[in-house]
């Protein structure tokens, strides 16, 4: 089952009546339970990804599901980066993860219910770890130095960025991808929130992935 952050429908159809702000340089505060020194690093990443593409200071973007339009953002910063600052940044793949992940953060901090709390473990062994980037947990209900953090993973997220789009490398073609990622942690019964940010045009696609074995989406009670 796949959906918008179709947490109340009403949301929903009242973010698509606008254009929303997204201020990236809030980014370096930090977001949910990540500290402002990896937010920051993100917010760099997310304005190189951004001026490389030919987008200064402020761009507008449209948020789909799949092809389909849900609503606007308009992604705005104001601090233009040295070109010495794209020395930390010669790694392309690594810049496109980085700055999609700032993206991201942002998007679910405003737009859900949810913020994020905590980074996935990585297991580089065939058919390994967990299929997703981040966990989510509830901001109304938000304790970053409890040491046990699993009851509060409401929900995962998985994250992508293409700086520039081919056929070989298209939006729809990573998305596909990644949705099949999340199919890895689907036990832990929790939506999959899957965001790829495609930074030339600029677009991104949210889409929400509910276990096929049941689950409890963003509209029902949290867990």
């Amino acid at each position: 089952m796949l959906s918008i952050c179709n947490y109340a429908c009403n949301q929903v159809k009242s973010l698509m009546k606008e254009s929303h702000t997204i201020d990236l340089e809030k980014l370096r505060d930090g977001v949910g339970c990540l500290s402002a020194e990896q937010c920051g690093a993100a917010c760099q990443a997310v304005i190189i990804a951004l001026n490389d593409a030919g987008h200064f200071t402020s761009v507008r973007c449209e948020v789909q599901d799949q092809k389909k339009s849900l609503f606007l953002i308009v992604l705005q910063w104001t601090e233009l980066k040295p070109p010495s600052a794209r020395r930390s940044w010669r790694q392309t793949q690594r810049l496109g993860e980085w700055a999609a992940e700032g993206i991201a953060f942002l998007i679910v901090d405003k737009f859900t219910p949810y913020t994020v709390v905590d980074q996935s473990v990585v297991d580089t062994r065939p058919g390994g770890g967990s299929g997703v980037d981040y966990y989510l947990g509830a901001k109304d209900d938000l304790d970053c130095e409890e040491v046990d953090d699993f009851p509060k993973h409401l929900a995962r997220l998985e994250v992508s960025g293409i700086l520039r789009p081919s056929p070989s490398n298209s939006l729809n073609a990573r998305v596909s991808k990644k949705i099949e990622s999340t199919k890895k942690s689907d036990s832990d019964g929790t939506p999959a929130i899957i965001i790829v940010v495609e930074f030339l045009t600029p677009l991104v696609n949210f889409t929400q992935r509910i276990p096929e074995d049941g689950g409890k989406s963003l509209s029902q009670a949290e867990r």
